[in-house]
């Protein structure tokens, strides 16, 4: 089975008040995305293997609809996720997903949408940028990369990163919602590896899907 992405919003949440620190003000943006309970997440991921383009739709708290393209065209690969199970459709029709998976897929979507995460980025507030032809809040913010674990062995190490990424949220001035979500390297800031689009959609239904027969 070929593997599917899931979206991890990196929801880490609208500018709100003057004593809130930076990092309070992206986590009460994508707070607020999660209090809309339905939205779209558009991503296009980059990297030495291709591109991937995704669509995710959320209704939170259990269920999500996702489309991945690779290499920008060709048919698409689904999933659905409804409560703890999900189906695939990779083409030829719907499948239920073993149990095992199914769980896995379904306690990433909860602990990585449904719920706030459970990540340390600290961002600084960049202020008012233009991006796109549109005014937004810019926060930013360095992800720090993991070594692996062979790298232990190849010396003393100042601390367990790779060449870091970094992260650029930009916030709807008028919505106080997050809107764009971009991942660059440090060294290749225009070299954008994570582009995400978030848009609130309150008309998505999500339900289990026709089971194509074997």
């Amino acid at each position: 089975m070929r593997p599917f992405l899931i979206a991890i919003l990196t929801l880490t949440s609208a500018p709100a008040f003057a004593d809130q620190s930076c990092k309070e003000q992206v986590d009460a943006a994508f707070a607020k995305l999660r209090d809309a309970k339905s939205f779209r997440l558009e991503t296009t991921i980059s990297n030495s293997d291709g591109t991937l383009k995704m669509s995710a739709d959320y209704v939170l708290p259990d269920r999500m609809h996702q489309k991945v393209t690779l290499g920008g065209d060709g048919a698409a690969m689904e999933m659905i996720v409804v409560g703890k199970k999900a189906w695939s459709n990779q083409g030829s029709g719907w499948a239920e997903l073993p149990e095992a998976f199914a769980n896995t897929v379904a306690n990433q979507v909860k602990e990585t949408v449904s719920e706030a995460p459970k990540v340390a980025t600290d961002y600084k507030c960049i202020g008012d940028r233009e991006f796109e032809g549109k005014s937004y809040t810019l926060y930013q913010g360095v992800l720090a990369t993991p070594l692996s674990a062979e790298a232990k062995e190849k010396g003393p190490r100042v601390s367990a990163v790779a060449v870091p990424n970094q992260q650029s949220v930009y916030i709807d001035k008028a919505t106080g919602l997050p809107a764009r979500n971009i991942v660059t390297a440090v060294t290749s800031p225009d070299k954008r590896l994570f582009d995400g689009t978030f848009t609130v959609v309150h008309d998505i239904t999500i339900d289990p899907p026709k089971v194509s027969a074997n």
